[in-house]
């Protein structure tokens, strides 16, 4: 190579040169981790991280000084919004010398093969001529990250089409020769020398004699599989999320808002909570339950102060208790106490199970972030999940297109409100897009709302990982939940907070009924609706709630009920997300009786309120949930949850759930007070955990294959949502709002060529979008010619199949779920 492209600077971007992208990636990767407190006793030395770190960062763009700057000088070129970078002087120069000297050898080379121009496979070999450990799994984390930072992580050895992930073949071998005779060293020297870095050809041959091997690298393997230590996994998840948020971060931040807004998180004042709560309900008068929810919140407090140096806890409190609240409290206890242990300010993070009642708590925690007189503090939350919007500020500080997307996603801010699916989905994953946000959850408080969610088959694989997550980075792990189940093996490493005992025997507000369940083994729909009709006109100043499993009986119900009372509304996922928060206001909001007829999407933290409650054959957590819908204040004497069976629960739910909630009740009369409902739940929680939780090879399955870095293989058991093939997604144009939404949509599609931006777009309109948008089921709607092959498709003629106030209309023995 001559002397004067040497003194050139390489090109990563259109818009940056190589050595600008590698430090500002190394600073922002650096600065987060010195955020980090790492338990060097149990995991790895901070020293070596740190160094591995480094390597990462400044090997993993190391193809680009080779075929990768035709393409990249090409791209830069013809870019319209870098006019700037391109015109400085020393950038044309090299644009010119190199257009002069070498494009047409380049672009000769690669129309014979355009895989050259690929640049991560050439760093991830190479780095190793600067790093060699006793551990030799190590060496191949380094390699592994590299090789797959622009691609999701395979499996470590060999993918799951068998391509080896390690091993280098002879095609590896030639590829990988011609890159590095045509490599710019000395342009990358200059970049990597003043880190105390450096490379030389001659190592090439050391490299490739070690990984080409595969008589050593398959004994290495079965070594390596027989080891029975995760934290590999958690060192491979933790450096490879770090090195993705650096490269994100320095393309998405804008030029010098890296340190206005990637910040040490805030430490929250320890009364927060409480001064909040004198502010909001003063001038309240307090109902007799208010003072059984202020004793709950002040035993959660005391217990939380005490125990604050333990890693696990439990808030179980009958629905309606103010577990909310108790909560928030907990983790800015906690907050502060792992501030105190261990000098970092973790995040708060706040998970639910659906995000239908995510917005409710977001909108809780802004206002007593407003409330805190921190200013601006509010700017420092987001919720993360499909249906969500990304925060456009921070601080005071106004964001990018860019910046809100990066932030919301990657989970940079302060505190954050999630879904289940986000959070776990995020551990147990391949996914690039999803890993690139784990680093962010090693130090945080982690509130589970609703934990009872979580399904019993995974509990032993999420024990070990909430275990090591604590041991390993001293995650904090509160479980809020009226109905605890066994999640942990050892209950005794959870430390109870509240003291569910005494405040489920403290409550009477509501009777379980089991008299209609074991009067009629099995009901059918036109039975039932005949019961119903005569119970709501026998008690004409009661409140029914009727909670189905399918919607094709839901809408069943409520189309008889609808004809003969008044106030009927309907609720089920059919019903678009924008019309469905406008039935729960409505039902909040209220004055005469109402009767709603509802699939599950009413039970967890929905907040309403009625009489009597009918509750389809479910596991004993769903009934419960149930029961939480009805007098929840305890000011209408005592209500009724009556249980029945239409035996549509085998669809949508686990039969061992079923039948064990159904064995656990047998024992009970036919009237079972709430005081009851406790030990009731203990006794169903440890059936689980004997026969559902242990008695499965889900969480074997995932232990082996998280020892083993088979990521993909893990990314696909590990499913809390199973994906729906069996119905269409169809957007409903039902107002000028829609419409106006859906041209956007369209004229992105239209006018949107490359990808990258192309899914940047569809992303920002995601959330609006998706208010209008429901399920056909494939079987019961043919779609038209132009629209079948397209994930989202538009009916026009939507009012033929589509009911805004019970969904699609089921005109044949369909059922539906949810």
């Amino acid at each position: 190579m001559d002397e004067i492209s040497a003194s050139f600077e390489l090109i990563s971007h259109p818009d940056r040169t190589l050595k600008t992208h590698l430090d500002s990636c190394n600073n922002l990767s650096k600065n987060a981790l010195a955020l980090k407190y790492i338990n060097a006793n149990a995991f790895f030395p901070r020293d070596l991280i740190e160094r591995m770190r480094h390597l990462l960062v400044y090997y993993h763009d190391f193809g680009k000084a080779s075929f990768f700057q035709y393409k990249i000088i090409q791209a830069t070129l013809s870019a319209k919004n870098n006019t700037d970078f391109k015109s400085l002087p020393h950038i044309q120069s090299y644009i010119q010398h190199f257009n002069a000297n070498k494009s047409a050898n380049y672009e000769k080379l690669l129309d014979e093969n355009d895989r050259l121009g690929n640049h991560a496979k050439l760093g991830a070999y190479l780095v190793l001529s600067n790093f060699e450990y006793q551990d030799p799994i190590l060496e191949l984390i380094l390699l592994k990250i590299i090789r797959r930072h622009h691609g999701n992580l395979t499996n470590f050895f060999k993918d799951v089409n068998n391509n080896p992930q390690i091993l280098l073949q002879e095609s590896d071998i030639t590829f990988l020769e011609k890159q590095l005779e045509y490599h710019d060293l000395e342009s990358y020297q200059k970049i990597i020398i003043p880190q105390g870095l450096s490379i030389e050809k001659q190592a090439w041959p050391i490299i490739r004699e070690k990984l080409s091997n595969s008589r050593k690298l398959s004994r290495l393997q079965a070594t390596f599989e027989n080891q029975e230590d995760v934290k590999y996994f958690f060192l491979q998840h933790f450096l490879f999320s770090l090195l993705l948020a650096a490269d994100k971060g320095d393309m998405m931040i804008a030029d010098g808002h890296q340190s206005k807004i990637i910040l040490e998180n805030t430490l929250l004042p320890i009364d927060l909570i409480n001064n909040y709560k004198t502010w909001r309900h003063k001038g309240d008068t307090p109902k007799d339950i208010d003072h059984i929810r202020e004793e709950a919140y002040r035993t959660v407090e005391a217990n939380a102060i005490s125990f604050s140096d333990q890693g696990f806890f439990s808030i179980t409190l009958p629905t309606g208790l103010g577990k909310t609240y108790a909560a928030f409290n907990t983790a800015v206890i906690l907050q502060n106490r792992y501030y105190d242990q261990f000098a970092v300010k973790p995040r708060i993070i706040y998970v639910l199970p659906f995000t239908s009642i995510i917005d409710q708590n977001e909108n809780i925690f802004k206002e007593i972030l407003k409330n805190s007189q921190i200013p601006n503090l509010a700017t420092r939350l987001s919720k993360n999940h499909y249906l969500s919007n990304a925060n456009d500020r921070f601080d005071s500080q106004e964001l990018n297109k860019d910046e809100p997307e990066y932030l919301t996603d990657g989970w940079e801010h302060d505190f954050i409100v999630t879904t289940f699916v986000q959070f776990l989905e995020s551990i147990f994953t391949d996914k690039n897009r999803l890993l690139r946000k784990f680093h962010n959850m090693t130090n945080a408080i982690f509130v589970l709302d609703e934990v009872q969610s979580i399904p019993p088959e995974y509990f032993e694989i999420i024990e070990l990982v909430f275990t090591k997550m604590n041991e390993y980075f001293g995650t904090k792990f509160v479980f809020v939940t009226a109905t605890q189940p066994y999640l942990f093996e050892n209950k005794t490493s959870i430390q109870e907070l509240g003291n569910p005992h005494q405040f489920f025997q403290s409550l009477n507000r509501i009777t379980l009924d089991l008299s209609l369940l074991r009067s009629h083994d099995k009901l059918e729909v036109t039975e039932f609706i005949q019961i119903l009709l005569e119970d709501i006109t026998e008690h004409p100043d009661k409140s029914f709630l009727i909670i189905c499993n399918t919607i094709k009986s839901s809408q069943e119900i409520h189309e008889v009920l609808a004809r003969s009372f008044d106030n009927v509304l309907y609720l089920s996922s059919s019903i678009l997300p924008s019309k469905r928060l406008e039935v729960i206001n409505k039902i909040k909001q209220a004055l005469a009786r109402q009767i709603v007829i509802s699939t599950q999407v009413v039970e967890a933290g929905v907040d309403i309120d009625l009489d009597i409650v009918y509750r389809d054959f479910a596991p004993l957590d769903s009934i419960n949930q149930s029961a939480g819908r009805c007098n929840r204040n305890g000011l209408k004497g005592n209500g009724l949850v009556k249980l029945f069976n239409l035996d549509k629960g085998k669809y949508i739910y686990d039969q061992i759930l079923l039948s064990t909630t159904f064995d656990t009740l047998e024992p009970y009369p036919n009237l079972i007070q709430e005081s009851e409902l406790f030990n009731l739940n203990v006794e169903y929680a440890q059936s689980i955990r004997r026969v559902k939780a242990t008695a499965n090879d889900h969480s074997d399955y995932l232990k082996k294959a998280l020892q083993e870095l088979r990521t993909e293989d893990i990314s696909a058991k590990f499913k809390l949502i199973e994906q729906d093939y069996r119905n269409y997604n169809v957007f409903i144009p039902i107002d000028d709002t829609a419409r106006h939404i859906w041209a956007q949509y369209q004229e992105i599609i239209r006018t949107t060529v490359e990808s990258f931006e192309l899914k940047h777009k569809i992303k920002k309109i995601r959330p609006a979008l998706l208010q209008y948008v429901t399920r056909f089921p494939k079987d019961k709607f043919v779609p038209p010619t132009n629209q079948k092959d397209k994930s989202i498709m538009i009916i026009e003629n939507w009012e033929e199949y589509y009911s805004l106030e019970t969904g699609f209309k089921l005109i044949e023995d369909q059922t539906i779920i949810l």
